[in-house]
């Protein structure tokens, strides 16, 4: 059977982390109605502490039908994850959102070296802009921005923006 990537929105709850031989998460067990399926996912691209004591809670995602030959004995559906869009009714990941976000900066953020490497909106969302979009943008407390990028959370539930682009001046 083809690869079919017509993406679905899947409902359910949080049956069970399926790991990786090396430890990283590389798929979910979901319960939607009365069918277990499968979700997978790179490991490498799972931010694990966004699961940790999700266990039976409600999660929604986007996903496409994996047909290929590995999944044709599978003991159950198994879907690719496009994005997670709700873990336990909060909102997770938006992936390649249109929608900026916006505010005003209320902090600036730090690397592990110590370089500012984005800020902290006054609503608690982190933009990361990397050391050269700090320099290149010349942001500072009380400054106002609209950022566009690749958007999930933070382990502690607030939304962290990878930006792509911010006050219009792309990053590179």
């Amino acid at each position: 059977m083809p690869h079919d990537h017509k993406s679905e929105t899947i409902s359910g709850e949080l049956q069970q982390l399926l790991f990786s031989p090396k430890g990283g998460i590389e798929g979910l067990l979901i319960k939607a109605g009365a069918k277990s399926l499968q979700v997978s996912m790179d490991p490498a691209d799972t931010d694990a502490g966004l699961f940790a004591d999700m266990i039976g809670k409600p999660i929604e995602l986007t996903g496409s039908p994996d047909h290929s030959p590995k999944t044709e004995n599978a003991a159950h559906l198994v879907y690719k994850l496009h994005s997670i869009t709700k873990l336990a009714g909060k909102v997770v990941s938006r992936l390649h959102d249109t929608q900026p976000i916006s505010g005003v900066v209320k902090h600036m953020h730090y690397a592990k070296h110590g370089e500012p490497n984005g800020v902290i909106l006054e609503s608690g969302e982190f933009i990361h802009l990397r050391p050269p979009g700090m320099k290149k943008l010349k942001l500072k407390v009380g400054s106002k921005v609209v950022a566009r990028g690749d958007i999930r959370m933070t382990v502690l539930g607030t939304l962290l923006i990878e930006a792509r682009e911010v006050n219009r001046v792309t990053l590179e």
